[in-house]
């Protein structure tokens, strides 16, 4: 009887170490660093599986230069991938201490790190472009101060046109993300004569998929999220509920939710937003996430 659970469970584990270089993100990687001492073990030891660095919320808010610095030295070097999403702790000294160890690094992608400074973005892209090599991907939407100065620099050490995020909003003048609009009728004409094209500030848009909401027929509702966010019809019919002030979170701010526990298996999943879980009484921020 031993030795079949020995055996079964030696199935399992080569099934797990399969499906490890498939894992999206560090997150990921962790929770499976708990499943047994072999698989974290292998997970640790395995380069490869550290060439391409993804954290996201939860983790984002516990992620500092240390910490960064600590977990992307497990690549010896051959970093090729560094997506950061809203890690509002990394600062131009930590993501340049990361590109000078990974001269290889072909994606940056870093929106939301408010502590990031064009200067600090421009000095990596720069040292990354030593030798001929040059970025395929650069993603700065929420880093602000970002100028047509710098962008031009920008696009001399770029791969192509279409690397970069961002542009100058025709609207505004600024330089800001300008989302496609999945609008029928917006897609018939060329980009540059879409009267929607402009960048999120200037033009309404559904935060779930972006099409515009500048039509006078156009019906919008309130979301969940936060800074002024709204939903066309469509997405906020399909997307889940807090369940006191019935509005939806979109995608990309899903990991605000807090989950309700529910013991009868056959109701449907339930959560609340953080406004309504802290008017309940409860601190939302107090979670102590680790790493």
């Amino acid at each position: 009887m031993m030795r079949e659970e020995e055996e079964e469970w030696r199935s399992v584990h080569e099934v797990l170490l399969i499906v490890l270089p498939y894992l999206h993100s560090l997150f990921e990687l962790l929770s499976m660093t708990r499943v047994s001492r072999s698989l974290r073990d292998a997970i640790r030891d395995e380069t490869a599986l550290w060439t391409n660095f993804v954290i996201e919320p939860p983790l984002s808010s516990r992620l500092t230069d240390d910490i960064l610095s600590e977990i992307t030295s497990k690549s010896a070097g051959k970093l090729k991938t560094l997506i950061l999403r809203q890690c509002l702790r990394v600062t131009d000294k930590g993501l340049r201490r990361v590109v000078d160890a990974n001269p290889l690094i072909t994606k940056i992608i870093v929106p939301g790190c408010s502590l990031l400074t064009p200067k600090g973005i421009m000095e990596c892209v720069e040292s990354l472009s030593k030798n001929n090599h040059k970025l395929e991907t650069l993603h700065i939407n929420g880093v602000n101060g970002f100028t047509k100065q710098h962008l031009s620099t920008l696009s001399t050490y770029l791969s192509s046109e279409g690397t970069i995020d961002v542009e100058v909003c025709p609207k505004c003048d600024q330089v800001m993300m300008i989302p496609p609009c999945s609008r029928e009728s917006c897609n018939q004409k060329q980009t540059n004569e879409r009267k929607c094209r402009g960048c999120w500030l200037c033009i309404p848009r559904c935060a779930e998929c972006s099409v515009c909401l500048v039509a006078p027929d156009t019906e919008s509702q309130e979301a969940a999220c936060g800074n002024d966010d709204v939903l066309c019809l469509e997405c906020w019919l399909v997307l889940p509920k807090c369940r006191f002030c019935n509005k939806p979170y979109c995608t990309n701010h899903s990991s605000r939710r807090h989950e309700i526990a529910i013991s009868d298996a056959a109701s449907r999943p339930s959560f609340e937003c953080e406004a309504c879980y802290y008017r309940a009484g409860t601190n939302p921020y107090e979670v102590d996430y680790q790493i």
